[in-house]
């Protein structure tokens, strides 16, 4: 069999942003994402993906708008 390379699939973690967690989320989604930081308008779930404690990625999703003018014409 092929050398491992060391990691093991049980260490990366997704949880959800907890509410102490909210200002950095924000500030790196404002440094690191090409539409800055978004507010949240209606459902919105952010989560964070995590590699021995440290975060590697944000996860956001938003429920879509009932009516949005642009997007409907």
């Amino acid at each position: 069999m092929p050398e491992q390379s060391g990691l093991s699939l049980e260490e990366p973690r997704v949880r959800p942003v907890e509410q102490s967690e909210k200002q950095r989320h924000r500030q790196l989604m404002a440094a690191h994402h090409y539409l800055g930081v978004l507010p949240k308008i209606g459902e919105a779930l952010w989560y964070v993906a995590t590699y021995h404690s440290e975060w590697v990625a944000l996860l956001n999703f938003s429920a879509p708008a009932w009516k949005y003018a642009v997007r409907d014409r």
